[in-house]
């Protein structure tokens, strides 16, 4: 039968009913029997109509779904009847369902999703590795890229990519500058992307002269030409050279990989970099290839490691060289480097839902024992365990719906607050850009309802279904068996709530030490009123070095001759802003083995610049005007560098070899301060600087200049903007302070900080709300105790110290609880996220005070209630 027949099947079995005994009855007449005697009689003939309709619904298969839609219904009219408990039980699990969805669709994003590609299982990410130096997912070369697309088995195609190069368009008022992708023809092929206008790359358009083509991203093309369906075959100005726009992809293609490029040129591959010598330099970063049907992951890593070998064998080079293998979903996951974490969020979060869970099952402990007579009613008048148990798991479930749906709402609010939190510099745009509750995340949420609604409504339910009804309808006060059992177990629970605060404030007071002295600590150099302003240099005009030489020595000169302005230097990598490490060698040392080669953090600068940075000369000199292409190469180190590689003997003077293309032999000439690459680093690496008069400066595309302002960057910008445009006005100028750069270097971690200081404080705040609320429970159990002790003589003090002694235990055992795991929180922290330093105890402690404070404030408040009870009220109470 149908559920929605059910009524008309009872209306028919109830005609059938009254038709049978009124049948029944006019025989009894026909007896002779009275009217009413007849009646009777075929009652007692015909048996008990109700059981006859349960017999019948039972046949019918229907008698589990009534019960169950009479204990909703009751269930319902139980929560309506007690709407205090019902929003505190609701609100209370709705926060912690919301902020748990919230965060994991956080991990859905960045661990969990898939690319928006054709079959993203059989799509792969293939890397180079060097385990013996630490390298893991790094970059190919193009003479193993071609190594690898010739030999390999398993793929059915390759392509490469060389992803975040900076483009210059011109064109509008003022230049602009974007991020993009050099990518070899069949990269769209491989990925499974169609242009949603025009073509993707044809097979000859990867060499020198065919390559002036361009594909644009959906969100540039909506930009620049306002989604005009002919803009393909227009020209752009990229780089002050004419490119033809073959193509528009779908904005599918730009969330592909977590660079999202705005535009993507054909990839040329130079005589250098298929030169022998070159197969060292590692500049693509991302070789993608199609499994073959059938081929997996497993088999692909295995066929690409037999490659290496032979590679290995075959190329110096390439000793210790591997291949790693891994989908794109988990290449991009590893790339970001976010699941510590992540993972260390979702625990945040799963703690503070399980301390709601244990609130709201406090409040059902406490409920249960209130309905102690009720259902030792229903139990005497029949009703089985079993039923009892069913209804109060019902009624739990109904809460869980209810919490469950306010914290879906309110878990929207969270993804877009959360997404919010990751605008601290662009790849945090970009990645908070994928924030958003999908598929993953709801049926994450529906799993946390169901499992909550088991968690927080099993215990009280089987708690209060143990109702012995002869001993429960006997008893004439207020405290029963059941209510001192239900007690107890609230005090465990609210014990537990404690020690799990705890555990949550000292991880938040942990991060917001390490924030504060990643703040605290020393960079080498003075970042106030400090300016970097970056210029593209990678265009045709600039492709001779004397015309980027040319190019800074007349800027910086222009940018000095500004009264605002108090000094600039040229630089290729300011600190916070980038970071690029290089190899070397010292002369008269035997070379290093090719896994374990000498490794130093490399800057190219004017010879301004330490006076520009304020960055100490410790000893020997700095650079002068005079170190340029004519004088003899010089190299500046900084303390570190000293400490680390010449601890036994004085560096200056000695001769160094730098990967920097030059291949000449530098003396240094110089040591200076130690400087940081990013905010707060525990150690400061080893750097070397050149003179950028005496580097080929190929490399470094996009230097820049680092300018000390007397003004606001405000008042300074439009000022060096024009000095810039006045020698190129195609040159897209970015102006960045110092202090942006650092708070961007600080912002994933100011955003876990946040993150963590607010599940504290929502811990902090169920916890105290679980000590009020059984502190408040146990003084209306006791409220005949109380009177009777104040008709005795106690005084105030006394019930204000006999309440605060049953919180104090509860807190103090709690907290020495929390403070046993919360001990290991510090190494646990340092051991999962890069770069953290390892604190001391005082966050442990902070954090058990902060909880013991905040739980004695609320035992505090309905002690006092309790000192203002009327003894003669008090005795009166049953």
């Amino acid at each position: 039968m149908r559920w929605w027949q059910i009524r008309k099947r009872d209306a028919d079995l109830e005609r059938e009913l009254r038709s049978d005994l009124e049948l029944e009855a006019e025989e009894q007449r026909e007896n002779g029997l009275a009217p009413e005697e007849a009646h009777f009689a075929a009652q007692r003939a015909f048996g008990n109509t109700v059981l006859i309709r349960e017999h019948t619904h039972e046949a019918w298969g229907l008698a589990p779904f009534e019960r169950l839609w009479q204990d909703v219904r009751y269930g319902l009219r139980q929560l309506v009847r007690n709407p205090g408990f019902t929003a505190v039980a609701v609100m209370t699990l709705a926060l912690g369902v919301a902020i748990n969805t919230s965060i994991f669709s956080a991990v859905s994003a960045f661990l969990l999703r898939k690319p928006p590609v054709k079959d993203p299982d059989t799509l792969c990410a293939i890397s180079s590795k060097n385990l013996l130096r630490g390298f893991d997912l790094v970059g190919v070369s193009a003479l193993d890229f071609e190594s690898w697309e010739r030999q390999n088995k398993v793929f059915q195609n390759m392509a490469a990519a060389e992803r975040g190069s900076s483009f210059t368009i011109t064109g509008k008022t003022e230049p602009e500058s974007v991020h993009g992708d050099l990518v070899t023809p069949g990269y769209f092929a491989v990925l499974g992307v169609t242009p949603g206008i025009g073509r993707t790359f044809l097979p000859d358009e990867d060499r020198a002269g065919n390559n002036h083509v361009v594909i644009l991203s959906s969100a540039l093309w909506q930009e620049r030409y306002a989604s005009d369906p002919n803009a393909s075959g227009k020209d752009l100005e990229i780089n002050g050279a004419a490119y033809r726009i073959v193509g528009v992809m779908p904005s599918i293609a730009e969330t592909t990989t977590i660079s999202r490029p705005e535009l993507w040129v054909p990839l040329v591959f130079s005589t250098e970099d298929l030169a022998p010598s070159a197969r060292s330099n590692h500049f693509i970063d991302l070789v993608l290839g199609r499994l073959k049907t059938g081929v997996t992951v497993k088999q692909a890593q295995t066929e690409m490691d037999s490659i290496a070998r032979r590679l290995e064998q075959s190329y110096p080079t390439n000793k210790d060289w591997g291949v790693t293998v891994l989908t794109l979903q988990k290449f991009n996951s590893r790339s970001l480097n976010v699941r510590n974490a992540m993972m260390l969020l979702m625990i945040a979060v799963g703690l503070v839902l399980l301390i709601a869970c244990t609130n709201v099952a406090g409040l059902l402990l406490s409920r249960g024992a209130c309905r102690a007579h009720e259902l030792a009613v229903r139990s005497a008048l029949g009703a089985s365990r079993t039923r009892i148990v069913r209804q109060m798991l019902t009624e739990s479930l109904l809460i869980g719906i209810a919490g469950g749906g306010v914290g879906l709402l309110l878990s929207f609010l969270g993804v877009r607050l959360l997404r919010s939190g990751f605008d601290f510099n662009e790849l945090g745009k970009q990645m908070g850009a994928g924030l958003r509750i999908d598929l993953p995340t709801l049926l994450f949420t529906l799993s946390i309802i169901l499992l909550t609604t088991i968690v927080f409504g099993l215990v009280p339910a089987i708690r209060s279904s143990k109702v012995p009804p002869s001993g429960t309808l006997s008893q004439t006060g207020r405290t029963s068996s059941t209510g001192v059992a239900s007690s107890r177990i609230r005090r465990v629970l609210v014990t537990g709530e404690v020690a799990l605060a705890v555990i949550l404030l000292t991880a938040a007071c942990v991060d917001i030490r390490e924030v504060t002295r990643e703040l605290r600590e020393p960079n080498g150099f003075n970042p106030q009123g400090l300016l970097s302003v970056n210029l593209d240099v990678s265009g045709p005009r600039y492709k001779q070095l004397d015309a980027r030489i040319a190019l800074f020595e007349q800027v910086t000169q222009k940018i000095r001759d500004i009264a605002e302005v108090e000094d600039a230097a040229p630089d290729s990598c300011i600190p916070m802003g980038c970071f690029y490490s290089t190899n070397f060698t010292v002369a008269g040392r035997d070379p290093q083995p090719s896994s374990a080669p000498l490794s130093s953090d490399f800057s190219v600068v004017g010879p301004e610049y330490f006076r520009t940075m304020q960055i100490p000369i410790m000893r020997g000199r700095g650079f002068s005007t005079t170190d340029n292409a004519r004088g003899s190469v010089v190299a500046i180190v900084n303390q570190e560098f000293a400490r680390r590689f010449f601890s036994n003997e004085d560096v200056i003077g000695k001769q160094i070899e730098v990967d920097d293309g030059n291949h000449k032999w530098a003396q240094v000439v110089g040591i200076v301060g130690n400087v940081n690459s990013s905010v707060g680093q525990v150690h400061s690496p080893p750097r070397v600087y050149e003179s950028y008069l005496q580097v080929p400066v190929n490399g470094f595309t996009t230097m820049g200049l680092v300018v000390r302002s007397r003004v606001p960057r405000a008042a300074l910008a439009p000022l060096l903007r024009q000095a810039v445009w006045s020698l190129d006005d195609s040159q897209p100028v970015g102006i960045r302070t110092m202090q942006d750069l650092m708070n961007e270097n600080l912002g994933g971690d100011k955003l876990l900080v946040g993150l963590m200081s607010l599940f504290g404080c929502l811990a902090l705040g169920l916890a105290g709300l679980g000590i009020y609320g059984i502190v408040s429970y146990s003084i209306t159990q006791r409220t005949c105790e109380i009177g009777i002790r104040f008709a005795l003589g106690a005084k105030k003090r006394d019930i204000l110290r006999l309440v605060l002694r049953e919180g104090g235990m509860l807190i103090g055992i709690g907290c020495a609880i929390g403070i046993v795991p919360s001990l290991l929180l510090p190494r646990a922290f340092s051991g999962l996220l890069n770069g953290f330093a390892l604190q001391g105890l005082q966050a442990v402690f902070a954090a058990a005070v902060m909880v013991a404070v905040a739980s004695w404030v609320a035992t505090y408040i309905p002690a006092r209630r309790a000192m203002k009870l009327d003894p003669m009220r008090a005795l009166r109470t049953e």
